[in-house]
C-alpha cells in the first residue's frame, strides 16, 4: 500500500522531538480537529536563561506575526483591539523542573516543562523571552545569541534548547483510545 505522509502540525526549525503525520486525508482531518479542539496534548522541555519568579503558571498573550512572517511579537490586547491589528491568542502552561546556577552564581539556566494549549508559530520561544526567560541557543528571541560573537551567551549551544517530549492524541481509527 502506498502511504501518503500528510503533516498535521510542525515543529520550529531546530526544535527536536515528536510531531504528528497522518497517512491519509481522513486521518489528517481527524487529527487537525483534535488540535483545534485543544484535546491533543503537547508537552515540551526547554532550557531557558534566568530564573522564573513563580514555580508554575500560564503565559497568555496575543501574538502578531511580522510582515515577513519570520518573527512573532507580543501585542497588548488593548492595542490590537483598538487598532484592528491582527493577532492570535497564545496560551502556554509552564512549570519549573530544575534550576542550575552558572559559574559565578549570578545567572541561572532553568529547565521548564511546557504544555501548549494553542499552537502558534514560535509560541514558546516568544512567550518565554517576553517573560524574561529566553531559550538557551535561540538566535531569534534571545539577544545573547544574536550575531556572530556569542560572548554574552551563558552556554554555547547550536540551536534553541527546546524538545517536544509528549504528544498524546486519539487515534483516528480507534476513537476513545490514546
Amino acid at each position: 500500500r502506498r502511504l501518503e505522509p500528510l503533516p498535521v502540525h510542525r515543529l520550529d526549525q531546530y526544535t527536536s522531538g515528536v510531531f504528528c503525520i497522518a497517512t491519509n486525508p481522513a486521518a489528517r482531518h481527524h487529527l487537525i480537529e483534535q488540535l483545534k479542539a485543544h484535546t491533543m496534548k503537547r508537552e515540551y522541555v526547554a532550557y531557558v536563561q534566568g530564573r522564573s519568579r513563580t514555580p508554575k503558571g500560564t503565559w497568555r498573550q496575543w501574538l502578531q506575526l511580522s510582515k515577513d512572517e519570520l518573527r512573532q511579537q507580543v501585542v497588548p490586547e488593548t492595542q490590537f483591539r483598538a487598532a484592528g491589528v491582527e493577532a492570535q491568542e497564545a496560551i502556554t502552561h509552564y512549570e519549573v523542573i530544575a534550576e542550575y546556577p552558572l559559574a559565578g552564581g549570578k545567572d541561572f539556566v532553568t529547565k521548564l516543562r511546557l504544555r501548549l494549549e494553542t499552537g502558534r508559530k514560535h509560541q514558546i520561544r516568544v512567550q518565554a523571552a517576553h517573560a524574561g526567560l529566553p531559550l538557551i541557543g535561540d538566535r531569534t528571541y534571545n539577544p545573547a545569541y544574536r550575531g556572530s560573537g556569542l560572548a554574552n551567551a551563558p552556554i554555547d549551544f547550536p540551536r534553541q534548547a527546546l524538545h517536544a517530549e509528549v504528544l498524546s492524541l486519539e487515534h483516528p481509527d480507534r476513537p476513545g483510545s490514546q
